[in-house]
């Protein structure tokens, strides 16, 4: 891994400073610059010379905690969904563009956000740009990718869950500990409601959280901070502002006495 790379991966971990509404102090070390679009959107610039290479991230303020009850694994399956076409473009042709170009890309989903990333030669950002800001507002998955992705989805649980004696684990002892809380429900989702997941739920996520007014845009590379700022006004800039619902999220129960968890197998070490 790269400096750059490693830079953008670190600043990465202290944009839960900024998601959490505290101040980014801990940014300063990172040269980093940042304003806000009319629209909301927040746009972070980290600085980097080594390369002729640009990182572009999409945070969205939204992930598993935010899920409506009884349809846990929503949030990343919708990020599965956001790979698989939109009004202008084919399934995976935003995969195969990318890869093209010889770029790294890739998203992923956590309890409290979700992002996309992408890494690639610093002539092609401009065409990565204009790609995610596409699909954060044309999102359009034919009936066939949505079945075939959610088939994916139970795969990867089965890999990482199911056939994982620590991932079994883990999901129980969350359960346990978080009790009603949201945090109690896998990022993945439990098997019985992935399956009954929808593309008509995707689209009321959608619709409800992917808001440039509640999204941060995060770019790394050997720019300035005006040509980052000019490219995000053309490329993001005309995404819509929404009104946007207050998070609720449940307070932690006080834990009543104790609770203990006890699972032995071979395949734990």
């Amino acid at each position: 891994m790269g400096f750059w790379l490693f830079s953008l991966m670190s600043f990465a971990l202290s944009l839960g400073i900024i998601l959490g509404g505290s101040s980014p102090a801990q940014a300063q070390i990172f040269n980093a610059q940042s304003a806000v679009l009319p629209n909301g959107m927040e746009v972070v610039f980290i600085p980097n010379h080594r390369a002729p290479i640009a990182a572009h991230m999409v945070w969205v303020k939204a992930g598993a905690v935010d899920e409506t009850p009884g349809k846990t694994g929503l949030a990343h399956f919708l990020e599965h969904l956001l790979f698989k076409g939109t009004e202008t473009t084919d399934p995976g042709e935003f995969s195969r563009i990318v890869k093209s170009f010889g770029a790294e890309h890739n998203a992923f989903t956590s309890r409290d956000y979700t992002a996309y990333f992408e890494v690639v030669p610093l002539e092609h950002l401009d065409e990565v740009m204009r790609l995610g800001a596409d699909r954060l507002q044309n999102l359009a998955p034919p009936a066939v990718e949505i079945a075939s992705e959610k088939k994916v989805v139970l795969e990867e649980r089965r890999q990482r869950v199911d056939n994982n004696a620590l991932g079994r684990f883990q999901e129980h002892m969350n359960a346990a500990f978080y009790l009603t809380h949201p945090y109690a429900h896998p990022i993945i989702g439990w098997e019985a409601e992935i399956e009954a997941l929808s593309w008509e739920n995707a689209k009321d996520y959608y619709d409800q959280w992917y808001a440039p007014n509640n999204m941060i845009l995060v770019v790394s590379g050997d720019l300035s901070f005006e040509e980052v700022m000019q490219k995000a006004a053309k490329y993001y800039g005309g995404l819509e502002k929404k009104e946007l619902f207050p998070r609720s999220v449940p307070i932690l129960p006080v834990p009543v006495g104790d609770v203990s968890i006890y699972r032995a197998d071979d395949k734990i070490h």
